[in-house]
């Protein structure tokens, strides 16, 4: 697959007042917390569905995409609810000390 360089270039926002590269004004830390926080939730749903194909078919239970949705939507919901939760990985506090200029 071949990316054209007529893609828009990636700039970070600037319109004069103190801005990070996401665009989220330093002032509204919140707003950022949330957006790390997505993004490790992201990346733990990744995680797991990779951890998933790992294991090993029993034969105990039939393939079906009743079985397939169901187990998608647990694992986005736990990936969400570890991120959000403040003791995940790390990566939201990573990224929140790095976007932020904390550090």
């Amino acid at each position: 697959m071949k990316i054209s360089n007529n893609a828009l270039p990636l700039k970070p926002f600037h319109s004069g007042g103190k801005e990070t590269v996401t665009g989220l004004k330093a002032r509204d830390p919140e707003k950022l917390k949330k957006a790390c926080q997505g993004v490790e939730s992201i990346f733990l749903n990744m995680m797991l569905k990779e951890m998933r194909k790992a294991i090993p078919k029993s034969g105990l239970f039939s393939d079906s995409l009743q079985k397939d949705i169901y187990t998608s939507l647990f694992d986005q919901q736990v990936a969400r609810e570890v991120a959000e939760s403040g003791r995940g990985i790390g990566l939201s506090q990573m990224l929140f000390e790095q976007l932020s200029g904390k550090r």
